[in-house]
């Protein structure tokens, strides 16, 4: 079950977020493919969010894929596909946003449906 949470120092009106969120949804389970009955994304606008030392627009997009994850081709793909959504969408800049991809083990993640009951990120060794 993917999940993006998107975090943005942009306010846009909540039905515009619902547009973009929909839009992201639509795109990421096409990019997989998954079925999107199983997509979760969520937007935090109006965060205080400071890039670069800058307070201009931006955006930290985290995307949690569970096991099996993906290759470069399609880390790529995604990279693009939100980055492009973000800039048409919301007028983040390429320079401005920031992405985490974590994949989740099957045994780090429990659902049921639609409704997730917690996450946690696997520690990774230094």
């Amino acid at each position: 079950m993917p999940a993006l949470i998107l975090a943005t120092n942009v306010s846009k009106p909540s039905g515009d977020q619902d547009v973009v969120a929909k839009r992201l949804s639509s795109e990421i389970c096409k990019a997989f493919p998954k079925d999107e009955a199983k997509m979760l994304v969520t937007i935090r606008k109006d965060d205080t969010l400071i890039f670069g030392g800058s307070s201009k627009p931006a955006a930290l997009a985290q995307l949690y894929y569970a096991a099996g994850g993906f290759g470069l081709d399609i880390h790529l793909k995604m990279t693009k596909l939100i980055q492009g959504i973000l800039e048409q969408d919301l007028q983040i800049e390429p320079d401005s946003y920031a992405r985490y991809f974590c994949l989740i083990s099957r045994l780090q993640h429990q659902y049921s449906d639609a409704c997730v009951q917690h996450m946690v990120i696997p520690q990774h060794d230094s």
